[in-house]
């Protein structure tokens, strides 16, 4: 079993991703980690810095994931396939976190500096993967973030449709997907 810290930060992020920020007290959040309400305030001091806290260790989990033996020096189709079936993965087996982005992208916690601080603390690497390809002239010349959002973003979207029920994939229509994604960031 998680410990309490994991279980507030997971409850916050489902009920947020299934009620959205207004919908949820600190009360619900503490019933469905299973803990007394100020158990929570012994690790977080307020509703918002335990949505913080989730955005961003949810980032950094996400970044740690997609991440997994890539070599972000190394710009080649493998380590692009590996990142993309990395990114796919995660945001598969994390609709909650996936809701919880969208949800927390929208809300009045959402700062622009600090997502581009916690951009560069997590996601450096994946920037570098892109821009190292772009400077090689495998990629587009484009920036690496734009490099970046043409190849993985649109995957969170995709990832939502299906978690809803929107649409089915197969590996078939997965790798087509990942040829397109490739082919969308090459250089021509």
């Amino acid at each position: 079993m998680p410990d309490k810290r994991e279980r507030i930060l997971s409850s916050a992020e489902a009920l947020i991703a299934q009620r959205g920020f207004h919908g949820i007290s600190m009360q619900q959040v503490a019933k469905r980690a299973n803990v007394a309400t100020g158990t929570i305030y012994r690790y977080f001091s307020d509703k918002e810095t335990l949505l913080r806290c989730v955005h961003e260790e949810r980032l950094r989990d996400a970044a740690t994931a997609i991440l997994q033996n890539v070599d972000a020096e190394e710009p080649s189709y493998a380590q692009f396939r590996q990142l993309w079936l990395n990114t796919m993965h995660y945001l598969q087996a994390s609709p909650d976190s996936l809701c919880y982005r969208v949800q927390y992208e929208a809300s009045p916690l959402f700062n622009r500096e600090e997502e581009r601080q916690m951009d560069e603390r997590y996601f450096k690497p994946v920037h570098e993967f892109f821009e190292c390809g772009r400077v090689k002239g495998l990629f587009r010349d484009l920036p690496a973030e734009l490099l970046g959002f043409l190849a993985l973003e649109n995957l969170m979207l995709l990832i939502q449709k299906c978690t809803k029920g929107c649409i089915e994939l197969n590996d078939d229509i997965y790798e087509q997907l990942l040829d397109a994604s490739w082919n969308a960031i090459l250089k021509r």
